[in-house]
């Protein structure tokens, strides 16, 4: 009875301690995240007294449970009130890398992954007393997923890709062993591509792809003409996932029958794509999806000074539509132009371009 009597006495001082000290981490639930971060701490001291404290940290893989890092500061003083941490304030601090990867990155960025992180405040006197724990989840994702290039969307291939390229997860110093899985598949009547993705069997898929192109050999299967195919890329970085590219779609041989040879591809014309499309032909189709009722849109091509070089006047019905342009002696090689459709709202919707030199 005495033993449990001590037992239940020292619950209770404890448990005011702990209660009149609380740690509230900063720290945002996704994104990329530094290591310095994790020291954005904001501290609660509703006690009168003043405390020399340190405080240790361990950094746990959520999906495993191993622990990767740890860290202790240095002493410092937590006086009554509200104190706000950081690297600052806490340095210096002593690092424990676990697994390796953790130590050398681009700005002290975390791998992507998912992350567990737990505090421990504790205070010397002539023993060492706890004053505070808390634990936090967070993810860390890099800046952007990978992004494909080709076949660009919604392409219409003379022939089978011989390659089908995508650019990494950016910042790419976020990874230590950024590895694709690559899927492709056959897209059905009235499927959407993402659907495809998810629901059907895939037509190629492979899980070990180390670089950001796929050599798509003669010896794989062939694609059928005129059938529509999703393809989408999967990153991870080891076993942790690090992003997904959008869905894609590409098909060999053209159902318009207005494709030039040597340019085999129509142009996505979409309002959050960058970059310059490249072609290697006078000939120059588009495809641009609209929501709005039948107009006559205005397309106008500038040269790199912002000149009118040449314009057309288009119907754009609902749904996609196929704009094919005959480019003429007007556009030389190795200039960038810039296209602009203007709809029915009298917005311009975008792309530029260049010509490859033969």
């Amino acid at each position: 009875m005495k033993k449990l009597s001590a037992m239940v006495m020292g619950i209770w001082l404890t448990a005011p301690v702990l209660a009149q000290v609380t740690l509230q981490p900063n720290l945002p639930v996704a994104g990329m995240i530094q290591k310095s971060q994790l020291w954005n701490i904001m501290t609660v001291n509703n006690s009168n007294k003043q405390y020399e404290c340190v405080l240790d940290m361990v950094l746990r893989d959520r999906n495993t449970g191993t622990e990767l890092m740890t860290a202790a500061t240095s002493m410092f003083t937590l006086s009554p009130g509200a104190r706000q941490l950081s690297t600052n304030v806490l340095n210096p601090i002593q690092y424990n890398y676990i697994l390796t990867g953790f130590s050398t990155k681009l700005q002290d960025l975390l791998p992507a992954g998912n992350y567990t992180v737990c505090y421990s405040l504790s205070v010397f006197t002539n023993k060492t007393e706890r004053l505070a724990e808390e634990c936090v989840q967070f993810d860390a994702e890099p800046l952007s997923p990978p992004m494909l290039i080709f076949p660009a969307d919604s392409s219409v291939l003379e022939s089978n890709p011989q390659q089908l390229t995508w650019t990494a997860p950016m910042p790419e110093a976020m990874f230590d062993q950024l590895q694709y899985d690559i899927v492709i598949a056959e897209v059905q009547e009235g499927q959407k591509a993402d659907e495809a993705i998810q629901q059907n069997l895939a037509f190629y898929s492979d899980g070990a792809v180390y670089n950001n192109v796929l050599n798509y050999s003669s010896a794989y299967p062939a694609f059928s003409k005129d059938k529509w195919y999703a393809w989408q890329v999967v990153a991870h970085d080891g076993r942790n996932y690090a992003g997904k590219s959008e869905v894609w779609v590409f098909k060999v041989g053209a159902t318009t029958g207005k494709a030039s040879p040597g340019s085999d591809i129509y142009l996505l014309m979409k309002d959050n794509l960058t970059g310059t499309y490249e072609i290697n032909s006078t000939q120059l189709h588009i495809k641009y999806a609209s929501s709005k009722p039948a107009y006559n849109g205005t397309v106008t091509f500038r040269d790199e000074r912002g000149n009118i070089v040449k314009t057309f006047s288009k119907t754009v019905n609902p749904g996609d539509n196929y704009l094919d342009f005959s480019l003429g002696s007007q556009f030389h090689p190795n200039i960038t132009y810039s296209v602009s459709l203007t709809d029915s709202d009298k917005k311009d919707h975008l792309i530029t371009f260049t010509i490859s030199k033969n």
